[in-house]
Parts: structure tokens; C-alpha cells; sequence
């Protein structure tokens, strides 16, 4: 009993406690409200590293013929946790939550399949000691250190970054050359912002003062804007000092009521784009879709009324869209969405969009900046002025185009 007493029970102890915390975080908004990023690790982290460890343990102390015990543990640590959650936040609570499809995954097979890898792994770990000498023990001990000690290092400045630069707006500055863009525009610059969602309402006034400290001719609005109670009209009503040469024009994400969206913005002097595009000036004509997600995007609509000779540049609030419909009568698309890939490896590779379609179908190919639709059109994709957090190597930002035509 002394392991469990010193090892296992204080294990599901710590995670329950975790789990409940982490996914309340998420479902109240403290830390920014973090919301789907929280319960992610709540559902895919916490209980099954928790029952992969003490799987581990089991299988090393050769007592894995107790491996009901962390399986069982696990479920119930699961199931416990989520009516606490759901008494707490004063949701009504029923069978039916049990029932869902995902439930299973996450209540019963997550558990099962993290138990048995770590039953193995302690297993194989236990019989390679057994059978290896002492110096290739101190070998392998030397190198597993090593190997730790680079894994601190690596968990440690990507916690860093997220606590640091992942909180800080940062302002973008990217040129765009295309032999299409009109004389009349060379030097024209625009500011896109766009995934703002919890961003407070100061901060968004820090973003439109430093706007206003840049010379702007024209502000973009890419969606996905703070969308509970009045914070659209107040967004909206922040967003409208930006002092800029052609105005504000923005498109819905697919977090926003685009109704209420459009209603502040138009309640405010900015012009909402549905399908639609008008010009700009002579020869740039702007275009905008709906969201991909929650309505009908044509781009074919949006750009009708544009000539073959025109500049035309499209915001879309989801990238996807390029590679769905034909882009070829647009010039340069401005999206964003993917929110960096959210949480990164040194902002390389995104898991989350390796794993899972559920944000974009397309891979890393749409995680940020430059890509290319399906016709070779250029996409710049935001990480986001802000989103949820936490943020790894996902640093929020303000886009600042420049458009240039070439020599």
C-alpha cells in the first residue's frame, strides 16, 4: 500500500484538483479567458498524463496486474470533476451529458489507452534495467539526463515566451510588390486586425492610438471581434477613432453575431462587407466574404464589379475559402482565423493543426503569414490581434501592409 499511499492517490489528488481549476479557468474568463484552450488541456493532458504516469509506475513495480486501478481512477476523476465543474458554474446537469459522442473518448477511452502505453512502458523500462550492466546503466542515466535537462530548457523559454512576448501586440510591417498594383496606390498602407476576441477594451484603445501614430489609408477588419452583451458596440465604437485616409471596412468571423456585428459597425461609420466589394479608388477595388463556417462566402460575389484590370484585394476572415472557390480574379486575400497555430513549437510547427482539421483543413499550411490559395493567389494570414490564451510562439499582432508597385 505504500506506493499508493506516497505516490498514487496524491497523483489523482493533484489531478483532480488541476483539472477542475484549469477547466473553470477556461469557462469564467480568468486569465483571459481562455475558454477552449484551457479545456483542451483539461480533456488531453491532464487525466491522461495522470494515468500514464501511474500506468508507468504499475508496470515498473511489476504490479501491472492492477491495471483496472488507474483506468477506473481515471474515469472516475473525470466524471467527478465535470459535475463538480457543473455545480460550480450552476449548469443544469443530466445523464444526457454522458451520452455525447465525445464522452466516451474522453471519459473512458483517453484513460484506457494512456493506462495501458504507460503499464508498457514501465514494463519495458523495468525488464531493459534488469538486463543492462552498470556501466551501460551510468551510460544511459548521463544521456537521459542530458535529455532532461534540454526538455527543461526548452519547456521553460517557450513558458517564458508565452508569460512575456505572447501578451504583447506586436506590429507587423509587410510589403506587398505585385506589378497589378496601381501607380496611384504605391506606398498605399493598411492595417488589418482581426481575432481580437477577449482582447479588454483599453488594450484595444492602446492598438487604435498607436495606429493613429502611423500613417494609415485604410483600417480592415477581419472578424472575430469580443461578441458578449455590448462589447460589439463598444469594439466597434473604439475602432471608429482610428484616424485613417479611406475609412474602415471589416467582414464577420465565425465567433460573431454578424448581425449585431454589422449593426455597431454601421451604427459607427464603418462599412460592413457581405459578399460585396466597392472601390476604393480608382483602379483598387476591396471585396469581403461571410464566414465560411456560419454562412454562404462567394468570392465571386464579392469581387463583382471589378474589372480584370483593377487591384483587388479580399478579406476573409477563414484562408480556407482560398482553396475552395477560384481566386484568380483576386490580387492579394487578407485572412486570419488560425490564431498562429495558438500554441507552437518555437513557432515552427503547430500540433494542433497536425492532429486535428477542426480550425483549418489545409495543415500548417494556413498556421501565418504568406501562403498561396489553390490558383497560386498570395494569402497573408494573421496570428491575430489577440484570441485566447495561452499563446506559445503564437505572438499576437497588427498587420501593416504596405503595397508596393515595382520598378
Amino acid at each position: 500500500m505504500s506506493i499508493w499511499k506516497k505516490i498514487i492517490w496524491p497523483c489523482y489528488v493533484v489531478t483532480f484538483i488541476l483539472f477542475v481549476l484549469i477547466y473553470l479557468w477556461g469557462s469564467i474568463g480568468v486569465f483571459g479567458g481562455a475558454g477552449h484552450a484551457y479545456r483542451l488541456i483539461s480533456f488531453y493532458v491532464i487525466i491522461p498524463g495522470t494515468v500514464f504516469i501511474v500506468g508507468g509506475i504499475l508496470g515498473y513495480q511489476n504490479a501491472y496486474m492492477k491495471w483496472l486501478y488507474p483506468i477506473l481512477a481515471g474515469i472516475l476523476a473525470r466524471i467527478l470533476a465535470r459535475m463538480f465543474i457543473h455545480i460550480v458554474l450552476g449548469n443544469s446537469f443530466t445523464i444526457s451529458l454522458f451520452l455525447r459522442w465525445n464522452w466516451p473518448a474522453y471519459s473512458i477511452f483517453l484513460p484506457i489507452l494512456f493506462a495501458l502505453a504507460g503499464i508498457i512502458t514501465g514494463i519495458a523500462f523495468r525488464v531493459a534495467i534488469q538486463r543492462l550492466s552498470n556501466s551501460t546503466l551510468l551510460k544511459l542515466k548521463k544521456i537521459s539526463m542530458v535529455f532532461l535537462a534540454i526538455g527543461f530548457v526548452i519547456g521553460l523559454i517557450h513558458v517564458t515566451h508565452a508569460a512575456t512576448l505572447d501578451r504583447i501586440i506586436e506590429y507587423t510591417e509587410v510589403e506587398f510588390s505585385s506589378p497589378n498594383v496601381p501607380i496611384e496606390i504605391d506606398g498605399y498602407r493598411i492595417a488589418f486586425i482581426v481575432d481580437t476576441h477577449t482582447l479588454p477594451g483599453y488594450r484595444l484603445m492602446e492598438v487604435v492610438e498607436e495606429l493613429n501614430n502611423r500613417y494609415i489609408d485604410l483600417l480592415l477588419l477581419g472578424g472575430d471581434f469580443p461578441s458578449a452583451g455590448d462589447a460589439p458596440r463598444r469594439s466597434m465604437e473604439i475602432l471608429s477613432h482610428t484616424i485613417t485616409t479611406d475609412g474602415i471596412f471589416g467582414v464577420e468571423g465565425n465567433h460573431d453575431n454578424y448581425v449585431e456585428l454589422f449593426a455597431a459597425k454601421r451604427a459607427h461609420g464603418i462599412t460592413p462587407l457581405s459578399n460585396s466589394g466597392l472601390y476604393i479608388r480608382d483602379n483598387f477595388f476591396l471585396a469581403g466574404v461571410e464566414d465560411l463556417w456560419n454562412r454562404n462566402p462567394s468570392i465571386d460575389d464579392a469581387i463583382y464589379g471589378s474589372t480584370p484590370d483593377d487591384f483587388v484585394l479580399l478579406v476573409s476572415h477563414n484562408p480556407d475559402i482560398s482553396m475552395l472557390q477560384d481566386t484568380t480574379g483576386v490580387d492579394l486575400i487578407l485572412s486570419g482565423h488560425t490564431h498562429g497555430g495558438q500554441i507552437t513549437f518555437f513557432g515552427i510547427w503547430a500540433p494542433y493543426f497536425t492532429f486535428r482539421n477542426s480550425i483549418t483543413n489545409y495543415g500548417q499550411h494556413f498556421t501565418e503569414g504568406w501562403a498561396t490559395s489553390k490558383d497560386g493567389t498570395p494569402v497573408f494570414v494573421s496570428r491575430g490581434t489577440w484570441g485566447y490564451l495561452p499563446r506559445v510562439f503564437a505572438r499576437p499582432q497588427v498587420i501593416l501592409i504596405t503595397l508596393v508597385r515595382p520598378v
